[in-house]
């Protein structure tokens, strides 16, 4: 299954992209799929998304297709589902936000 994966701020800067296109293998929830990249990206990816017992910080917002998700109710992904993830902003001008 293909989920297109949206990143601001901070985790894309991190990342050096504002998207990816990512293939679960098989039918999963969006806290799977960011537990999964949390744990493909590594630091300071993981720490910044997640706390130490795995779950997505207070700081963070998260979507699919456009909207909000609570990271406590399960959120089963469909094929095309567009994932977004909100980090802080940190720094920088509101110009470079937005690129």
């Amino acid at each position: 299954m293909t989920i297109t994966v949206e990143y601001s701020a901070f985790l894309k800067r991190h990342l050096g992209r504002s998207s990816e296109t990512v293939d679960t293998g098989g039918p999963c929830t969006v806290q799977d799929l960011l537990r999964d990249l949390a744990a493909r990206h590594g630091e300071p990816f993981q720490s910044t998304l997640l706390d130490a017992n795995h779950q997505l910080r207070p700081m963070m917002l998260l979507a699919v297709d456009g909207e909000q998700v609570d990271w406590n109710t399960p959120v089963a992904l469909r094929e095309g589902n567009v994932v977004t993830i909100l980090s802080p902003i940190a720094g920088g001008s509101m110009a470079e936000n937005r690129e």
